[in-house]
């Protein structure tokens, strides 16, 4: 299959100190990354390439009001989802053992979102690409940061003057090299984002086809899968069932403008394919880079915060860090209120591709997880709180009782100063009882007191490293 024109957006998730934010702003500004703003300016075009507007009016109209208030607004805070762009323009090719694919990646954005969540979005056109495959193998091995298995090596990246191994190589040395350093520190997991699956980037993408070049449904299932050429240079399809097939394509596929426009929504990808060029593909292009864009940044966001907090319960030591559930609670809590919304849109358009996406990435199912086990967890804990606190009432009514049948006056002038120690080798054995009594009950409340300062204390010392280390 011949395909005319193809834009990609790769989306690099990663975790950030919410700590340093400030300062992750301030150096954004000084690797020229500018924060991004609403207003209609040409210069703006230049982010995703020749002749393609990014349709901000009909952004400005797409989303609810309260989904639009954190998502574009202009100001930058925690709280909102704070865009960054810088603009590149630089011209490379990928190198297989059999192609070599010229592409320019025309802008970067990183996208600071709200509970640590930062989103590295690197948008790249590819030129003279004639077969899809190549599209397809270019989006397959480009979204490998760090090949390790046998099917994602084969391909090196050339980028101006730069030579890299891997798309991680070209993120860390050229295009973010600052951004290590605001990462949180999980290197006793030997990784700098354990919640990432699998260490390969979300792919969004439009590819236009030659005009009337047939789109089947042989062709969605490759393009949802990335099926393109091996590293030998054949073409390949991860499946020979038809009925497969079939029933692919019709879960992930929203065939709205059939037969000559698609959208397919898988765990790889979102993909935007047309046959046709003329002025509502031109629509759709200037949609991909706005519209969508926004779409798939807040779903996958959606998606990575539900992971975090899900590896977040998984570290726990539930026996004793009670103040940490406390805090997943209160975050699923603020996520839940401030941005988990079943509507973003107040378009048709907008409900379905919603539906597509909180479907493929599992978000409803994850936030009920989530919810559920927090809540459970919080109740055991509360349940072991309230069965210590029970042993306790009753080790002190014991104390009171026995004290009040025997009193503490039998042996309370004794142990006025100065102490007379003959008298309390004198003591009888029911003055025994009151003195071990009197002391015990001194010892527990001392140790009581004690052990609630070291407590609070503890608590405030772990919470204040927390949200250093977040």
């Amino acid at each position: 299959m011949v395909c005319d024109n193809t834009h990609f957006i790769f989306y690099y998730p990663f975790n950030y100190r919410q700590y340093d934010f400030r300062r992750f702003e301030k150096k954004l500004k000084e690797q020229q990354y500018y924060h991004f703003k609403m207003q209609n300016d040409p210069e703006n075009q230049k982010y995703y390439g020749k002749n393609v507007d990014d349709s901000r009016e009909a952004l400005k109209q797409f989303f609810y009001p309260f989904i639009e208030e954190k998502l574009l607004n202009e100001q930058t805070s925690i709280i909102y989802f704070n865009r960054y762009t810088k603009l590149f323009q630089l011209d490379g090719e990928m190198i297989t053992g059999f192609e070599n694919i010229k592409y320019t990646i025309h802008s970067v954005d990183i996208m600071l979102c709200p509970f640590s969540i930062g989103i590295m979005s690197i948008r790249i056109q590819l030129h003279n690409v004639k077969e899809i495959q190549s599209a397809l193998s270019f989006a397959h091995y480009f979204r490998v940061l760090n090949p390790k298995v046998e099917e994602d090596c084969g391909a090196s990246l050339q980028l101006d003057k730069w030579s890299f191994e891997n798309t991680e190589q070209m993120i860390f040395q050229l295009l973010a090299p600052f951004l290590n350093d605001f990462f949180v520190d999980y290197t006793h997991l030997q990784t700098t984002i354990p919640f990432f699956e699998d260490e390969r980037m979300y792919v969004s993408a439009f590819i236009q086809l030659e005009e009337g070049e047939e789109i089947s449904e042989e062709f969605l299932f490759r393009a949802g899968q990335l099926n393109g050429y091996d590293k030998n240079g054949q073409q390949y399809m991860f499946t020979s069932n038809h009925d497969y097939i079939q029933r692919f394509v019709k879960k992930h596929s929203y065939d709205r403008y059939a037969p000559h426009y698609y959208m397919l929504t898988t765990l790889q990808s979102h993909m935007h394919i047309s046959n046709q060029n003329s002025q509502f593909t031109k629509q759709m292009i200037a949609q991909f880079h706005s519209i969508i864009y926004y779409i798939v940044i807040i779903h996958y966001f959606y998606k990575l915060t539900l992971l975090k907090l899900t590896f977040e319960n998984s570290e726990l030591k539930y026996s004793r860090n009670k103040h940490i559930v406390e805090q997943l609670i209160e975050q699923i809590t603020k996520f839940a209120s401030r941005y988990y919304f079943t509507e973003v849109s107040m378009r048709a358009e907008g409900h379905e591709l919603t539906h597509y996406f909180r479907e493929v990435f599992r978000i409803d199912i994850q936030y009920r997880e989530i919810k559920e086990t927090l809540e459970e967890l919080y109740r055991v804990q509360e349940d072991r709180a309230a069965d210590r606190l029970n042993q306790l009432l009753f080790i002190l009514t014991i104390f009171s009782m026995i004290s009040g049948i025997y009193g503490m006056n039998l042996v309370i002038e004794e142990l006025d100063e100065p102490l007379k120690w003959s008298s309390i080798l004198g003591f009888t054995l029911f003055e025994w009882m009151a003195f071990i009594l009197a002391i015990g009950g001194i010892a527990i409340s001392v140790f009581l007191i004690f052990g609630q300062i070291f407590h609070i204390a503890r608590s405030f010392v772990q919470k204040r490293n927390t949200r250093k280390k977040s």
